[in-house]
């Protein structure tokens, strides 16, 4: 997950009452995190305790300390996931963020093959946000794509459009897509539409996007990219400009971006 820095210019904090729910699953979260890193490094020290000492385990044995390592970590990004998730609207910074900089720290945050294209375009350098509930956004957005790729997908592209006092944020892939059927299903959290063994995720990803986007009385749309050819994914999250306030619910038609 991306760190933020801290932000040089002006700006206000806003400090929102979480949920009873979203209180509870940041304390439970909270308090399960030392525990679940102790199961992730555990095994780790296992078989470098193994190694020093020169000693050989069998091929099962390697397997099921694998197997911890594996597992404990899909719950350690579960548990940070859900951390992440439950403080969404809560002590946020409202900032100026450099676009071109925020950009460059995004493509910083993944590790993409050499087949894969990401692409970042913005039509302006700087735009007021709600910070840490803008860039997570983005990268549940960058991230969704990198890992729902399949071996025929080798673009992605992330854009960042401010008009007519809405913040656009699109991602767009040539992966294989969702099927309307599944859309609905997909932004809700802990959802997964494929096998853990086929993709790591966590089911965290669209919902916090769905979530972000709602704090902000904005509209979340999964249409299919590329349809002649049934390919792809683009995700559009249209967020109210907060230099204007929370605004009307965003709405879309043919013609453009317009409030309702």
């Amino acid at each position: 997950m991306l760190k933020l820095k801290q932000p040089t210019g002006n700006f206000t904090v806003i400090h929102t009452r979480a949920s009873a729910a979203d209180q509870l699953l940041y304390k439970i979260t909270h308090d399960l995190s030392e525990t679940v890193r102790a199961l992730v490094e555990l095994p780790k020290w296992i078989c470098e305790d193994l190694a020093d000492a020169h000693t050989n385990v069998s091929a099962d044995v390697q397997e099921n300390l694998d197997a911890l390592i594996v597992n404990g970590t899909r719950l350690e990004t579960l548990i940070s996931g859900l951390q992440t998730y439950s403080r969404v609207g809560l002590h946020q910074i409202l900032s100026v963020v450099d676009l071109p900089t925020k950009m460059a720290e995004f493509r910083q945050s993944i590790t993409l093959p050499t087949t894969v294209e990401l692409t970042t375009t913005c039509n302006t350098n700087s735009i007021q946000v709600y910070e840490p509930d803008f860039s997570n956004l983005c990268l549940a957005l960058l991230d969704n794509a990198v890992k729902h790729r399949d071996n025929h997908t080798s673009s992605l592209r992330l854009s960042i459009i401010s008009s007519d006092h809405l913040v656009e944020i699109e991602m767009e892939d040539n992966g294989p897509g969702i099927s309307k059927e599944l859309r609905s299903k997909a932004t809700h959290v802990l959802t997964t539409l494929r096998s853990k063994d086929e993709v790591e995720g966590n089911g965290i990803g669209l919902a916090l996007a769905q979530k972000v986007t709602d704090s902000y009385r904005g509209s979340l749309y999964l249409e299919t990219a590329f349809p002649k050819i049934n390919r792809g994914l683009r995700v559009r999250a249209l967020l109210n400009d907060p230099a204007i306030g929370w605004g009307n619910k965003v709405k879309n038609n043919a013609f453009g971006l317009i409030n309702s």
